[in-house]
């Protein structure tokens, strides 16, 4: 029998009990088991209590559990004694006993440990081997801290669960136990098998970190369980005892950074820093033999060494903080991959822009920058148009820069290097780069009165150009727009801001590349003057003039094209002095005087004038003249005097004007056939001003002055002949502007603007102060326009030329000036309107259009007319006519070859309605003949034809054929008829170019006799609707009732009286206005008819009694003759044939019903007078016949005399057929008599 727990000694404290183990000793004996004993014994059997008890566990009898309770203190033996008793079958049992001490003892001490969870890598705290009372623990998890109680002699107790202890934190806010977190107690084997009581503790923190102490206090004992031990009263009380431990609250370890691309290189080293935690570490990776790594900890960091290129991860482990997982970083060691430089790819030249170089690993993850130097990293140029500085800043870790300064215009690339370990160099791709000229706006001031505008515009920059963003400082001074046209709103000063954009590749983002700055001055117009070139000129010769503001700032570009704008009027004091033209009159054109800021002065007589020009405003509330006056003028003085010239002899001097520093080639009509000398002959005092090669080539110097040249022609047959003529060299006064081609125009009105889409050439005149014109100068003209957008300016084939080109409508301004003198200037006005008219608005599909223009070609013959889309717009060539046949914008064309082609844009819509008008006329019966005419509008207007038409564009309407794009639709507005309405009538599409409406012509065909029938006896009318033929008209379609007059109907269609029968009935049906106004006449006296019956209601009808004059019939032959019925209203006649016969008494009478045996074969009288003694002679025979055959008693019906019947039609129910017919069906009668002849026998 042994002691396990404990082997020797147990302690605890009062109230407190141990749970004590015993193991082996004798077993029961087989044959006797009841006679086994397990007795317990103890020294002090008052002071404590013993119990034996069966775990689960110990069901076997190896093992033996006694239950001790402390109820006082002190110290005793406890004795197991475990047997059997003496049996028969044993008289010597086995009996083993076993003691063990049992102390109940005051504890002394407490201590408080942190409890650590169980290393991954069974590694322990250090802490736990240092016993270090300032404990680190994790801010984010509760830390559990173990309590433990000692005796004096040092030993721990078993179990000290009676005593009552309270736990305390100094600093709340960062830890504490909460009253519901009870301390709990287990039970822990030590090294000897020995199980010892610990109290686990949980703490609470707050994700705070600092430093906090938590003590424990044992302040007795808990009497739960005092009463539970039974102990013994009084007892020992226990004197106060606790245990105190520092916690320091520390964030779980982490490091930085996490993601390393390493260069593989032997001089490079990483470093990972670790931060927060305990402070005990231990540092593993997950692969070997990638990257090596030494710990630091006096440092806080790792450094790794790279080994082979590869991925592997280092892990940081903290030993003495409950942390659920290492801390890692992603090493990423690498050889070079690729580099790469980006850089903006666009410098000014002067200025500098950063570049920005990267390192690629395998991963294609950056490098960090502290290994360029590794590497050594270069950016090279690839030509010297730009320099390069290194940065000591960069954008970040991971990026090298430099400063690329632009030296030189033009394109080069940028291309980084580096070297691996093994030396060899690795280029990046090469990155363009363009150096391009300053960029600067133009015009650098603007001054603008208000409502007039201007266009900035810019020189150098890109190529090709970006878009420029303007802004400006004040837009309550003025606007402007994406294009840069500025606009005057109010007096004052600003700044307008050009900046130039380009993205950057990389990131996507837009990089100012350049930008600049104009001022910008709104004013007020106080006084104007005439701007002059000279103020005195020769006879013959002209001068430019324009209108100036009182400063040399404010030109015509200030205010020429202001809206409201002003009116430019000019005078003179005397006549026929100066004669005053619009600008382009030698073009025939006659501007308007809002575009006459700048005129034509033409020298005719000698003598003194005064030039007055009266400017006004069209509106004074624009404020735009100062102190809101409503007009400015201004008037010089202008001498024009004779040219000096010989009166006798009457002869011509030849005078060269030439500018400063110019030549010219002399040319004579005799070269290449003799040989030309050329010198000049001033003397040897004079210096002269031109110098003559032996070629004729004439150049003058800087000197200002007149030379004599002298040009000999030796003639191949022996005579020279010589001319002398003056060089002057003189500075150029004033330029002057002439316009070609001349534009006819018929009846030879001016143009008031130039045509839309003609090329025009400007030549470019220079004078000298009297007016006259050089024949060759030095200057470089300059051309600049106000705004861009309507016309568009080039260089001419010479220097002194450009062309224009209108491009679109509205007014530019047009300013010329020599490069090198600005004083020498001119300013043109440029309207630009249609040539083509109407203005045409609201044109819909099927608009047919007159179009016009005044131009014509020299000859006098008008142009060639065209269209764009055929499809949408057809154009008839010659006159000008077109059709709008589809929906679209289409460009109409109006071309003279060799001239010009001018053009205006129109734009189709769908029309959204067609509405058909009935204006006159009852459709009848009258075959081929239009009885109706409905008017057809297309759109919303009444009329489809815009425009004056002359009357060859009246003719050439009927050749486009402008019907064809409608169509006529017709119905009836009930459904009375069971046939439709195109069976009947005819609608024919037209087009009446006079009135300029769309028609449809109704028309009635031959009907037949069942749908003269329904026609007439129905009442209702004819619907009338068009359609366009556009492929998406949807549009309302607002349609006409026609009324229609089908005639008249008789259901009889021949009668046949006899002495028997004097009188028959014939019923008429047809409208009521008709059968009012019926006219009935017979074709003998014999007959006559009258009136008997007439009906009002559908159907409307009227009855006429047809009979004999004389009731005597001749007895031998017949009478044949006609009854005809007509209307005045529809000219409709139809006649009926009436045969008159004579009967003997002893036939029976033939009486008709129904329909008429005649009906189906009579074509004409002979055929009925035929037929009709066949059947009389037929007659006779049968009758003889059957007197012969039969008795005299018996009487039968002759099949011969009985008619065939035609089928009834109901009144109220009839059909529609879309025909007319002049033979009207006979339709039964209701009151007849039996249609059969009787006979009686001859012998009665």
């Amino acid at each position: 029998l042994q002691t396990i727990d404990p082997p020797s000694v147990a302690l605890v404290t009062l109230g407190s009990s141990k749970d004590m183990l015993f193991e082996g000793g004798p077993r029961p004996w087989v044959q006797e088991p009841s006679k086994f004993f397990r007795n317990l014994t103890a020294e002090d059997a008052e002071s404590i209590d013993l119990s034996l008890f069966v775990t689960p566990t110990s069901r076997n009898s190896i093992q033996h559990w006694v239950r001790v309770s402390c109820k006082s203190l002190g110290e005793q033996v406890i004795a197991l004694t475990v047997g059997n008793n003496p049996t028969v079958t044993n008289p010597f049992p086995a009996v083993e006993p076993a003691v063990v001490k049992f102390i109940c003892a005051v504890p002394s001490r407490l201590t408080l440990t942190p409890v650590y969870g169980n290393s991954q890598l069974d590694l322990l705290c250090p802490l736990l081997q240092q016993n270090k009372e300032v404990v680190p623990v994790s801010n984010y998890r509760n830390p559990v801290l173990d309590l433990a109680a000692y005796d004096q002699q040092g030993s721990k107790f078993d179990n000290f669960s009676s005593l009552s202890v309270i736990w305390e934190s100094t600093k709340t806010s960062l830890a504490n136990v909460e009253p519901d977190m009870s301390m709990k107690l287990t039970l822990r084997e030590d090294g000897s098998g020995q199980k010892k009581m610990h109290g686990l503790q949980t703490v609470l923190v707050h994700h705070e970190s600092g430093t906090t102490a938590i003590s424990v206090t044992a302040t007795g004992y808990q009497q739960s369980y005092l009463k539970a031990a039974k102990v013994k009263i009084p007892h020992e009380p226990l004197l106060p005892m606790s245990a105190t431990i520092d916690l320091i609250l520390v964030e779980d370890v982490k490091v930085s950074p996490t993601d390393i691309s390493i260069y593989n290189h032997p001089d490079i080293q990483a470093e990972i820093f670790i931060k927060e935690g305990s402070g005990y570490f231990f540092v593993n990776t997950s692969v070997a033999n990638v990257v090596r790594v030494f710990h630091e900890e006096t440092q806080g960091i790792a450094l790794v060494h790279p080994l082979l290129p590869g991925s592997v991860t280092v892990m940081i482990h903290d030993l003495c903080l409950a942390f659920p997982a290492p801390a890692k970083a992603e090493i990423y060691v690498s050889d070079i991959q690729e580099l790469y430089v980006r850089v903006v790819d666009k410098v000014e030249i002067g200025k500098t822009v950063k570049a920005y170089v990267r390192v690629l690993d395998d991963s294609k993850k950056p490098f960090l920058a502290k290994y360029f130097a590794v590497m050594d990293l270069k950016l090279r140029p690839a030509s010297q148009i730009v320099s390069l500085v290194p940065l000591g800043e960069a954008l970040d870790d991971h990026t090298a820069a430099f400063l690329v300064h632009g030296m030189a215009i033009g394109q080069t690339s940028l291309m980084a290097t580096v070297a691996d370990k093994r030396g060899r160099r690795i280029n990046s791709a090469p990155q363009q780069i363009e150096v391009f000229p300053p960029f600067r706006l133009l015009p650098r001031k603007v001054t603008l009165i208000i409502g007039a505008m201007i266009q900035i515009t810019s020189e150098g920059g890109l190529q090709p150009q970006s878009n420029i963003v303007f802004s400006i400082s004040d837009e309550k001074i003025a606007s402007v727009n994406s294009t840069g046209l500025v606009r005057g709103v109010a007096i004052g000063n600003g700044a307008i801001t050009g900046v130039v954009q380009a993205v950057d590749a990389e990131t996507g983002k837009l990089v100012v590349v350049s930008q600049d700055k104009v001022e910008v001055e709104v004013v007020q117009l106080t006084a104007v003057r005439i701007c002059a070139p000279i103020t005195r000129m020769k006879t013959g010769t002209q001068m430019p003039v324009y209108v100036m503001g009182i400063t040399n700032s404010q030109t015509p570009f200030s205010f020429g094209n202001a809206v409201p704008g002003l009116t430019f009027h000019w005078s003179v004091t005397k006549r026929d002095i100066l004669d005053i033209k619009t600008r382009h009159s030698e073009a025939s054109f006659q501007l308007a005087a809002k575009y006459n800021f700048a005129m034509d002065v033409y020298g005719r007589v000698k003598g003194r004038t005064g030039l007055k020009v009266v400017v006004k405003v069209l509106d004074p509330a624009a404020n735009q003249f100062y102190n809101m006056r409503t007009e400015l003028s201004d008037e010089i003085q202008i001498q024009v005097f004779e040219e000096l010239h010989l009166v006798t002899p009457e002869v011509e001097a030849e005078q060269i004007l030439l500018s400063p520093n110019s030549f010219i080639k002399l040319q004579t009509n005799r070269d290449q056939v003799a040989s030309l000398h050329y010198r000049v002959l001033d003397g040897p005092d004079k210096v002269p001003v031109v110098k003559i090669d032996e070629r004729g080539f004439l150049n003058s110097g800087s000197l200002i002055g007149s030379s004599t040249i002298e040009v000999t022609s030796q003639e191949s047959f022996g005579i020279n002949q010589t001319i002398v003529a003056a060089v002057k060299v003189y500075p150029i006064s004033y330029l002057r502007i002439s316009m070609s081609p001349t534009l006819c125009t018929q009846n030879r009105e001016a143009l008031l603007a130039l045509p839309l889409g003609v090329t025009l050439t400007f030549t470019v005149h220079f004078h000298d102060n009297s007016g006259d014109t050089f024949h060759s100068h030095n200057s470089v003209l300059s051309i600049a326009t106000n705004r861009d957008d309507f016309v568009q300016i080039g260089k001419g084939a010479t220097n002194n030329t450009f062309v224009i080109r209108t491009v679109n409508v509205g007014f530019t301004l047009l300013k010329v000036w020599d490069a090198e003198q600005s004083g020498i200037a001119d300013y043109i006005p440029l309207p630009v309107q249609h040539a083509i008219f109407p203005e045409l608005v609201d044109v819909v599909v099927g608009d047919i259009l007159c179009l016009s223009t005044a131009l014509i070609n020299q000859e006098g013959l008008p142009g060639v007319w065209s269209s764009s889309l055929s499809s949408v717009l057809q154009v008839d060539s010659k006159t000008g006519v077109a059709v709008a046949r589809d929906s679209g914008v289409v460009t109409v064309y109006y071309e003279i070859p060799g001239l010009l082609k001018t053009y205006r844009e129109i734009l189709i819509n769908t029309p959204q309605r067609t509405t058909a008008t009935h204006v006159s006329g009852v459709i009848t019966s009258l075959q081929g003949v239009a009885n109706s005419k409905v008017i057809v509008s297309v759109g919303e207007r009444n009329k489809n034809l815009k425009g004056e038409c002359l009357p060859a564009q009246i003719e050439a309407i009927a050749e486009l054929q402008p019907q064809s794009i409608i169509n006529c639709h017709l119905d009836f507005n009930s459904d009375a008829f069971n046939f439709p309405a195109h069976d009947i009538f005819i609608a024919e599409p037209g087009f009446d170019a006079v009135s300029g409406h769309y028609t449809c012509s109704i028309t009635m065909q031959r009907l037949t006799d069942k749908q003269l029938k329904h026609l007439s006896v129905g009442k209702t009318a004819l619907r009338v609707t068009a359609s366009i033929q556009c492929s998406h008209f949807s549009g309302e379609q607002i349609s006409a009732e026609v009324p229609f007059n089908p005639g008249f109907y008789a259901d009889q269609t021949e009668m046949l009286l006899s002495n028997h029968y004097t009188s028959s009935d014939v019923k008429i049906f047809g409208a009521t206005e008709i059968l009012d106004a019926l006219e009935v006449k017979c074709g003998s006296p014999t007959v006559k008819a009258f009136e008997k019956e007439k009906s009002y209601s559908l159907p409307s009808y009227v009855v006429y009694t047809v009979s004999l004059s004389d009731p005597r019939v001749p007895s031998q032959g017949s009478i044949s003759t006609t009854l005809t019925v007509s209307s005045p209203m529809t000219d409709q006649s139809i006649t009926i044939p009436v045969t008159v016969i004579y009967l003997t008494d002893r036939t029976s009478a033939l009486v008709r019903h129904g329909a008429s045996v005649f009906q189906h074969f009579l074509d004409s009288y002979q055929v009925m007078f035929f037929t009709v003694f066949a059947l009389l002679a037929g007659t006779a025979v049968m009758i003889i016949a059957y007197h012969a055959v039969f008795s005299p008693k018996e009487q039968h019906t002759h099949p011969a005399f009985t008619p065939r019947m035609t089928p009834q039609h109901s009144h109220n129910s009839f059909s529609v057929s879309p025909a007319l017919s002049f033979s009207p069906q006979s339709s039964s009668r209701n009151t007849s008599p039996s249609p059969r002849l009787w006979s009686i026998g001859y012998g009665s």
